[in-house]
């Protein structure tokens, strides 16, 4: 069965130096995308509320504040494209920010002003692949990431004049 992927701009998330967006499969709805989908399983788990709010932090000074640098992103394999929130626990911890939880946002950094939000969930294992909560969110990520990254490479997605937002048709989809 084939998947149809829409770009969806997150307009809370939108900040002086980033620009957030997610996408949505086989939908029009902002609502319905994957990042909200994200929220909606983490939002009523008790146990990752704390988390879920560094996570929030973070997404916000990132954007306000310093833009998507690469060190602000976890590395969640070897070879990938996709990499997730909160940041390594180095750049966590030299923020005197502390996370106790294993809550991943798998996201993919096109640029320091343009960052992909999807899906995530509770990490238990070394590797995400090997999770049961989040290899199904991770290997989704990567598909999504490299079909984004071929549409900028064939111009389907462009950027703007000073490389700080991407554009596209109201139509565009990305068939997975």
């Amino acid at each position: 069965m084939n998947r149809f992927v829409k770009i969806i701009r997150l307009s809370e998330f939108r900040f002086k130096r980033v620009k957030y967006y997610s996408v949505s499969i086989n939908s029009n709805m902002e609502r319905d995308c994957e990042f909200y989908r994200f929220l909606e399983r983490t939002e009523s788990d008790e146990s990752v509320s704390e988390d879920l709010n560094i996570l929030f932090e973070w997404i916000e000074q990132i954007g306000r504040l310093y833009g998507a640098k690469s060190k602000f992103f976890r590395n969640e394999a070897y070879i990938s494209d996709t990499s997730a929130l909160p940041p390594p626990s180095a750049v966590m911890r030299a923020s005197n920010i502390v996370v106790k939880g294993k809550l991943r946002l798998y996201c993919f950094r096109v640029s320091e002003c343009v960052v992909f939000l999807y899906n995530g969930g509770i990490k238990t294992t070394k590797f995400a692949q090997e999770c049961p909560n989040v290899k199904e969110h991770f290997k989704l990520a990567n598909l999504l990431s490299r079909a984004i990254q071929k549409a900028i490479v064939e111009k389907s997605i462009i950027w703007n004049k000073n490389y700080t937002d991407i554009n596209y048709s109201s139509d565009f989809q990305i068939e997975l």
